[in-house]
C-alpha cells in the first residue's frame, strides 16, 4: 500500500432531491486501517426547478432525460469548481455518486444521471461514476454500497444508520458484513412537508402536531418488503406503488407523525444486538421528534449517536469519495455479502482521458 495521502472530492444527491453534498476528503493508510480527514465541504440546496425535474425524472422520455443528465453534470462540475477554486490542495480525483433515476435489481435496470464526461470537461480531474450497475448486472442489489466504507472508515461502532431519503443500515460487528434498506425515510416526510408549504419537517415541528394513526401504523409495518430477508433494497418507483396509495385521505401531519413512528420503529426492529452503539447519519437524523421517537421505541438499551452536524450531512460523501478512491487504486469496494452479488468487486467507470 502506497503511503501517501490521497485529496478526492466526494459527491452525493440522494434520493430525497434536496440537494448537492460536497466533500474534499484526505484519505490515506497507516497501521494497516484507513483513516481520513475532512477537510472542506458543502452543502449546495436545488433550486426548485432543478429538483422538480430530479423528482420525476424516472417519468421522462429518453431524449429528455439525456437533456437532464447533461444538465445535472454541467451544474455539478461548476459547483466542483466553485467549492475548489480557493483550495490550495492537489485534487487526485473526484468521486461522483450520480442521481437515481430507475433501480430495479430483479430485471438488472440501474440508471444514474449526472454526466460524468461534463464534470471532467470543467474540472479536469479524473472522474469515478456508476458505481451500482455493475453490481446489478452481476445479480446484487446494487445498494446499499456505504457499508464498505463504513467497514473501513467508522468500524468503532456496531452499526451505522443513514436517514435519508431511504433508510439505511450497516451491521458492522456481524461475523459477515451486511446492510440493506430498512424502509423509506425523507422521501415520505419531505413530500408531506411539502403538502403543508415547508420543504422539510425541521426539528418535526410538523409532525409533533400530528396523531397517530394506528390503522395506517400497523398497515405499513404488514408491507412484504418487510419480510424479506437481505440483501434488500428499496426504490422510488417500489415506494411510490407500495406506501403512498396507503397515505392517501389522511390529515398531512397525522402521517407526518404516524410515518416518524413507523420509521423508528423499523429501525429498532432491525437492531439485533444489545447495549449497540449506533452512529447515526442523514438528515432525518437532525429531526429532533425522529430521534426522541427513536428513543420510545428502544427496548434493548441502544446507544444511538448522533456525531457533529458536518459527519451528519457529510457522511455519505465521504463514503462515495472513499469508495471511489478504491476503484482509483483497483481495490474492492463492494462486497458481494453485503449486495447478494456473484463476486466482490472494484466498482466504477473512470473518467480519465486527456484534454490536448
Amino acid at each position: 500500500m502506497i503511503n501517501r495521502k490521497y485529496n478526492v472530492v466526494g459527491v452525493m444527491s440522494g434520493t430525497s432531491c434536496d440537494g448537492l453534498d460536497i466533500a474534499l476528503c484526505s484519505f490515506w493508510y497507516s497501521n494497516k486501517k484507513w483513516k481520513y480527514e475532512l477537510v472542506d465541504s458543502k452543502e449546495i440546496i436545488y433550486q426548485k426547478e432543478l429538483q422538480r425535474k430530479l423528482i420525476e425524472c424516472s417519468s421522462l422520455n429518453g431524449y429528455d432525460l439525456k437533456v437532464l443528465d447533461i444538465e445535472l453534470g454541467v451544474f455539478i462540475g461548476k459547483e466542483i469548481l466553485k467549492f475548489i477554486h480557493n483550495s490550495n490542495i492537489k485534487i487526485d480525483l473526484i468521486s461522483s455518486h450520480g442521481h437515481t433515476v430507475f433501480h430495479n435489481p430483479i430485471k438488472k435496470i440501474h440508471h444514474q444521471i449526472g454526466n460524468p464526461f461534463q464534470i471532467f470537461k470543467k474540472t479536469n480531474y479524473p472522474v469515478v461514476y456508476n458505481f451500482r450497475e455493475l453490481d446489478v448486472i452481476l445479480g446484487g442489489q446494487g445498494a446499499p454500497l456505504v457499508p464498505y466504507g463504513d467497514k473501513n472508515l467508522f468500524g468503532e461502532y456496531d452499526y451505522c444508520v443513514n436517514i435519508g431519503g431511504i433508510l439505511n443500515l450497516t451491521s458492522l460487528k456481524s461475523k459477515l458484513l451486511h446492510g440493506y434498506d430498512i424502509c423509506p425515510a425523507n422521501i415520505i416526510l419531505n413530500y408531506y412537508s411539502k403538502k403543508l408549504n415547508y420543504e422539510m419537517d425541521i426539528n418535526g415541528e410538523l409532525s409533533k402536531k400530528g396523531k397517530l394513526n394506528n390503522e395506517l401504523f400497523n398497515s405499513l409495518n404488514e408491507l412484504p418488503y418487510y419480510k424479506k430477508n437481505y440483501p434488500k433494497s428499496l426504490d422510488l418507483i417500489y415506494i411510490r406503488k407500495n406506501y403512498f396509495p396507503l397515505l392517501q385521505k389522511l390529515k398531512s401531519e397525522d402521517v407526518l407523525h404516524t410515518f416518524v413512528d413507523h420509521i423508528a420503529y423499523q429501525l429498532n426492529n432491525n437492531i439485533e444486538n444489545k447495549n449497540a452503539r449506533v452512529l447515526l447519519s442523514g438528515g432525518g437524523s437532525l429531526n429532533t421528534h425522529l430521534i426522541e421517537k427513536l428513543n420510545y421505541f428502544n427496548k434493548q438499551d441502544v446507544k444511538f449517536i448522533v456525531p457533529n452536524k458536518k459527519l451528519v450531512i457529510f457522511k455519505e460523501a465521504i463514503v462515495f469519495g472513499f469508495l471511489g478512491l478504491l476503484r482509483f487504486l483497483n481495490k474492492k469496494n463492494i462486497d458481494k455479502e453485503v449486495t447478494g452479488s456473484s463476486n466482490s468487486t472494484s466498482s466504477g467507470l473512470i473518467v480519465n482521458n486527456k484534454i490536448f
